[in-house]
């Protein structure tokens, strides 16, 4: 009842706080106000790939301009999570398996549902979707419902573009330093110089981050999980003539982080034995909240490393009769290495490596009309290549491989594998053909047609050798998927305040492969899954209030996502990706931005998620003892109920001085954590703060993350605890107790203490 109450508690307070200051907006400003200081600054976005007014663009669109950011101090794509209506982020093993979730479109498997771009370039490793904006970003777009027409690859549930700064027409620049508590050390510093006037500009920029780990590791007595992560970035924009430009872009990061926080947790639910005799019955679930400790971390030291490399070219042409030529091409190199004591215990018993380097190329070419006249198009074409090479190895060690080599011909055998050396070599070629066409039915009402078609072929060769045996298994194949995705607008322009449209877009994400080599039992008809479909219908509005003091937009959709991939048993019962599940999705979106006064502006949203399983019947779990049909179950990592409210206040101080205080609260409703849905993360409300002092070109702050130590785990994830089976095999080989065996246990991630810091920064 605690937990029901306090969600109650939190969203009426939210909606408190939105609508209490808007008397206050509605009030005339006094005489010697400035009418236009007292507006909303307009946001100007790219989503649809043409400059327009964010009010004015038919889509559910959060945007964060350069000062937000810098304001807000966001610093990664968990901050931005926490200020936007209908996105969560769950950074599963500590970021090297990120989940991004908009509107509710959760999944684990294959690629990510959520299309993440720089420039417009698509980067589609998981493992670097949680590096630092590193202060060379001039706006994030997270563009919420399916943009498959235009954006393409993985954008099922949505897309993610940074926009990076461009080179000033001015010599300028600036250094920042930040200090704060656990050792955090962070410098950045960039500049901006006109090479040769009106024709040639140059922007650099360079990071360092440092920080000590907010964990112990008690098995060594030095820091857990310390971070480090440097940038270097350059670009050069070139204009030969007014109709003519390019902007070359080149960035470097180097990423090395220690170990995460990860705990597994006891089971207490579920008892069950899913073996033979002579094992006793086991709990097979932890139910209830998944609570994160705050000590008691141990491990062999391991961490995770990442070289990330991008080139992206974008080049625009302008011609006499008004068509805009643009091509964009992009280039990505990533190479990640993760070491993990995967029984995080501080027993030395299994040890994890797991290499891949990964080489992306992309082309985009399109025609857009003039975006003046009552019929506007665009036509476009694409072309995709991946290269991705994956190395696992992942055995017992030491003692525990011994006992593990001794157990191998025993019925426990296939209970405690001693582990596998696994590779993975992958290519990706796609091409596609996109366009859309907008036409004015009327002066207020318009019609727009999206559509994107696309042939994709996927080859896959896979290896995979127990340290047991010199027997190496392959597995060979390649895939071919084809489909064409439409999307259709209608808005009505009902008057400069207030725009209204409707949608309905189709969503495809293509196949993949059942990969698991010594898999018993897979079929070779089951080898492949087929693409998963949606559509998506979404009413929503755009609107100015009390003079332009204040925007209010919101949207409703409803999302139908069938031949949903998912966990399943094959024909043989092999356990293997399929297309056997079925999922409703209704969500509600609410989102303002408000002048109350000069110098004070509110921003605040609101998501309503109902993410449920239609139709799932995953058949391993009713050897656990559970029940296998999941209809009605929530999706993993999505939370009912979002809320986030920012307040910032700006006033002149002392001379040329001008103080400024900021406040953000994040709110989340509790999220599911298994399929079925019996362990949760609780419910999570986060408040940080700055304030500080500044004038044209030196400012100072001091912020503080996390003000009431919010404790709450960051995620959770289910999978096999290789302790607690290393313990169930050596009581049968000894005279130890016998301990039943546990197919799956909860890992939880804990979440980063309070932390507070000062920035610097001096520009020119």
């Amino acid at each position: 009842m605690r937990y029901i109450n306090r969600k109650s508690y939190l969203t009426s307070a939210a909606l408190a706080l939105v609508l209490a200051p808007l008397p206050a907006i509605a009030q005339e400003p006094d005489a010697a106000s400035d009418t236009q200081e007292l507006r909303v600054a307009k946001i100007v976005v790219t989503s649809r790939k043409v400059e327009e007014d964010l009010q004015s663009a038919p889509l559910a669109v959060t945007a964060f301009g350069a000062a937000e950011i810098q304001d807000a101090g966001l610093a990664n794509i968990e901050d931005i999570a926490l200020l936007t209506p209908g996105l969560t982020f769950a950074p599963l093993f500590g970021g090297a398996g990120s989940i991004p979730v908009v509107r509710g479109q959760s999944t684990s498997i294959g690629e990510s549902n959520v299309g993440f771009f720089v420039d417009g370039v698509y980067q589609s490793s998981r493992a670097a979707m949680d590096a630092l904006l590193a202060g060379n970003i001039e706006r994030v777009e997270v563009v919420k419902g399916p943009q498959s027409a235009l954006y393409g690859r993985n954008t099922f549930a949505g897309a993610i573009n940074y926009i990076t700064r461009k080179p000033s027409r001015n010599l300028e620049g600036g250094v920042e330093t930040t200090l704060g508590d656990y050792g955090l050390r962070e410098v950045r510093g960039n500049i901006s110089v006109p090479m040769v006037e009106d024709q040639l500009y140059f922007r650099g920029g360079a990071s360092h981050y440092r920080r000590d780990g907010y964990f112990d590791n008690e098995l060594t007595g030095g820091d857990l999980d310390s971070r480090e992560t440097n940038v270097l970035s350059a670009s050069f924009e070139a204009t030969p003539s007014a109709s003519l430009g390019a902007v070359l872009r080149i960035a470097y990061e180097n990423t090395a982080n220690g170990d995460s926080p990860l705990r597994f947790l006891e089971n207490n639910a579920a008892p069950g034995n899913p073996t033979p005799a002579p094992l006793p019955p086991a709990f097979q679930l932890y139910a209830g909240e998944m609570l994160a400790p705050g000590s008691g971390y141990g491990v062999s030291p391991g961490g995770f490393d990442r070289q990330n490399t991008s080139v992206s070219l974008a080049v625009d042409k302008e011609f006499d009769s008004g068509l805009t030529l643009t091509s964009i091409t992009g280039y990505v190199e990533l190479e990640t290495e993760q070491n993990v004591d995967n029984d995080y215990e501080a027993r030395s018993i299994r040890y994890s490596r797991a290499t891949a380097d990964l080489a992306e190329f992309s082309q985009e070419l399109r025609l857009a009309s003039s975006p003046d006249g009552s019929l506007r198009w665009m036509v476009g074409a694409y072309y995709y290549d991946l290269s991705s090479d994956g190395r696992i190895t992942d055995t017992f060690v030491d003692g525990a491989f011994a006992l593990a080599q001794a157990l191998s011909v025993t019925p426990l055998a296939g209970l405690l594998p001693a582990g596998a050396i696994t590779t993975n070599d992958e290519t990706t070629t796609s091409y596609a053909l996109f366009g859309s066409l907008s036409y004015d039915l009327t002066d207020r009402l318009t019609g727009t047609f999206e559509g994107r078609w696309t042939n994709e072929t996927k080859d896959i060769v896979a290896t995979q050798q127990s340290p047991l045996s010199p027997a190496i298994g392959v597995f060979a194949d390649s895939a071919e998927f084809e489909n064409f995705v439409p999307k259709f607008i209608l808005d009505y322009q009902y008057n400069d305040d207030l725009m209204v449209y409707l949608s309905a877009a189709k969503a495809t994400k293509t196949g993949g492969f059942n990969i698991d080599v010594t898999g018993s039992g897979i079929l070779p008809s089951e080898r492949v899954y087929d693409p998963e479909e949606s559509w998506t219908y979404e009413g929503g509005f755009k609107s100015t209030l009390a003079d332009g003091r204040m925007t209010l937009n919101g949207a409703v959709y409803h999302i139908q996502w069938t031949d949903q991939i998912v966990r399943a048993l094959g024909a043989t019962f092999a356990t293997l990706n399929a297309n056997a599940g079925e999922t409703s999705i209704t969500g509600v979106e609410l989102e303002t931005r408000a002048r109350l006064a000069r110098g004070l502006d509110l921003t605040a949203g609101y998501a309503y998620t109902d993410s449920a399983y239609d139709k799932y019947t995953f058949g391993a779990l009713a050897g656990l003892g559970l029940d296998p049909v999941l209809d009605g179950k929530p999706l993993q990592w999505v939370s009912e109920h979002q809320f986030n409210l920012s307040l910032q206040y700006q006033k002149p101080a002392f001379g040329d001085w001008e103080w400024m205080a900021r406040g953000d609260l994040a709110y989340f409703s509790d999220q599911s954590t298994v399929q079925t849905a019996d362990a949760y993360v609780g419910d999570t409300t986060l408040v940080n703060l700055r304030t500080g002092l500044s004038n044209d070109d030196l400012s100072v702050s001091f912020w503080v993350r996390n003000l009431f130590e919010e404790d709450t785990a960051v995620t959770g994830v289910f999978l096999p605890n290789q302790a607690s089976r290393f313990d169930t095999a050596n009581g049968l080989a000894t005279p130890a107790p016998v301990v039943g065996f546990e197919a799956f246990n909860g890992l939880v991630t804990a979440r980063d203490p309070r932390a507070w810091g000062v920035t610097l920064r001096k520009s020119f």
